[in-house]
């Protein structure tokens, strides 16, 4: 079943997306304001660009921001011109999970970093502006989404997730993270965008050792639970920290549908 959206979240992504384009894409790096985060929606020469996965992206991102800033007491991340980018690939889906025997789970993350520089949409080094693309492209099994310096990279199944399509097995069988429900897969946003301003997985953390906290966690097993994940109080200081999070005017958040 799809996700339906009820008229007020539909005014509301509808507001965000009043500033969603397709642009060259050698026009969109320098069209983000710093200490921004920007969203991509990377359509393979393959697939075609769907309406539906574009206004899920800008929901799930307003929806991160709010998540933020209730988990901070106010301070969040702030968007660029706007939530949603579009941009074509001349790659077929198939080539952004390809790679040579043993290349491992980040293949799928390499690929995209590749691509988006060639076309010069977002690097991987450190930048003052962060970057999360949605590819509609599966991985293979054995490979998976990713977050590493200033790039964020998530698959077809986040797409599908969003707005309520079936998941797609990257094996033959379903991992516990490949579930229906879309708070589940803006938990997964949430957990790579955190990624990208410094946190880690807290499994060596003295502070999450027991299995309740992991599986509360936002940064171990609890973007599953989203929106009742929690944030470590160490996470919180080094977010706190970041030239990225600062106190915004935004609606409260008021939980996820879905």
């Amino acid at each position: 079943m799809r996700v339906v959206l009820t008229g007020l979240l539909r005014a509301i992504a509808a507001g965000l997306l009043c500033w969603n384009f397709t642009m060259p894409a050698a026009a969109q790096s320098a069209a983000t304001a710093p200490y921004s985060i920007r969203f991509v929606y990377l359509v393979p020469s393959d697939r075609q660009v769907k309406s539906a996965y574009r206004d899920a992206i800008a929901l799930a991102a307003w929806d991160a921001q709010r998540w933020l800033a209730h988990a901070l007491d106010g301070p969040t991340f702030d968007f660029g011109m706007g939530p949603v980018a579009i941009v074509r690939s001349e790659k077929p889906a198939r080539w952004f999970s390809s790679a040579e025997p043993g290349a491992g789970f980040g293949a799928f993350y390499r690929n995209t970093a590749e691509e988006l520089k060639r076309l010069g949409i977002a690097r991987t080094s450190d930048a003052p502006v962060r970057t999360v693309v949605y590819v509609d492209a599966d991985h293979v099994c054995g490979q998976s989404g990713a977050a590493g310096g200033a790039l964020a990279v998530v698959s077809a199944n986040d797409l599908r997730g969003l707005v309520g399509e079936t998941i797609v097995p990257a094996c033959e069988r379903a991992n516990p993270a490949e579930v229906a429900g879309r708070c589940r897969w803006v938990g997964g946003l949430v957990h790579e965008l955190l990624h990208t301003f410094g946190l880690r997985h807290p499994d060596r953390s003295p502070a999450c050792q027991s299995p309740q906290c992991r599986a509360e966690a936002l940064m171990m097993q609890g973007f599953m639970r989203y929106p009742r994940a929690r944030l470590l109080d160490e996470e919180k200081e080094i977010l706190l920290k970041s030239p990225f999070i600062a106190p915004r005017r935004i609606a409260a958040f008021d939980g996820c549908e879905g």
